[in-house]
């Protein structure tokens, strides 16, 4: 048992209790309040916030809210490496390569491998507004700060050519000793018209009604592909993992505590 075995045991074990017992509850207090919710309407939220609107209260309005819709956007989206109709896409790019590694070993011979590594070279992001729609109502969603489920797209992987000319990639810029492979293009998306589970806030901003995070703190800001039951179901299963985690992590903390010298 050493000072240092002391101290990674304590940090360990420390990371294991907040995961196992403190993020475990407010996840689990995440489940609770999801399942106690009521989804709204979109017409029926709209009718609030123009009503409050009228009376000269623009601005104050601010509610959290469960509802759900379908996925809009303006004009004709694609996502970018697939080509889908979609109302939202997060698209990247990843190099696979090899590298040379040279190491040593105890009668200091030279040895010499060739290691698989990957690096992301491009990602993006739709920038067209992402509606929530229903009954004839769209009420925009600012995605900042969101948990997002979204679906898979586009997945593929395509080899490097030499005399082709990548606008995301630089080839005379890699590290000596590298070979690149070849990229996979992936995507997630939100199919346009996709039904959306929505959990946020519903707010006036600037005269328009909009869904964004929740100005309480420790409140849930869902935008999901998936329905009520699978969001619940997901984060039920993400409580428990984080509980055998943190389990895991203390004991680790002990032995090394205790055993490393």
């Amino acid at each position: 048992m050493s000072p240092l075995s002391l101290g990674i045991g304590a940090v360990l074990a420390l990371g294991g209790a907040y995961l196992a017992f403190i993020q475990k509850k407010k996840s689990e207090g995440v489940v609770t309040e999801l399942k106690f919710l009521k989804a709204t309407p979109l017409a029926e939220l709209h009718a609030a916030w123009k009503a409050i609107t009228e009376q000269g209260f623009s601005g104050n309005y601010r509610e959290f809210v469960e509802t759900n819709g379908k996925a809009a956007t303006e004009g004709e989206l694609r996502s970018p490496h697939g080509n889908i109709p979609c109302a939202y896409f997060v698209a990247t790019v990843e190099r696979q390569f090899e590298r040379e590694e040279t190491t040593r070993d105890e009668k200091g011979n030279v040895q010499r491998r060739r290691m698989r590594s990957s690096e992301n070279v491009s990602s993006q992001k739709s920038a067209s507004p992402l509606y929530l729609e229903s009954a004839g109502i769209r009420i925009p969603l600012d995605l900042d700060g969101a948990s997002l489920d979204l679906k898979d797209g586009s997945d593929r992987f395509e080899p490097y050519e030499s005399n082709r000319t990548y606008s995301f990639f630089n080839a005379a810029s890699i590290q000596t000793g590298t070979k690149t492979l070849g990229f996979r293009y992936s995507e997630k998306i939100i199919p346009l018209g996709h039904p959306l589970y929505v959990v946020g806030e519903a707010k006036d901003s600037s005269g328009e009604l909009r869904i964004g995070s929740p100005s309480e703190k420790g409140k849930p800001f869902i935008v999901s592909v998936k329905s009520e039951d699978e969001v619940i179901k997901s984060r039920e299963s993400g409580a428990r993992t984080q509980f055998y985690l943190g389990i895991a992590l203390i004991v680790a903390g002990i032995a090394v505590a205790l055993l490393v010298k």
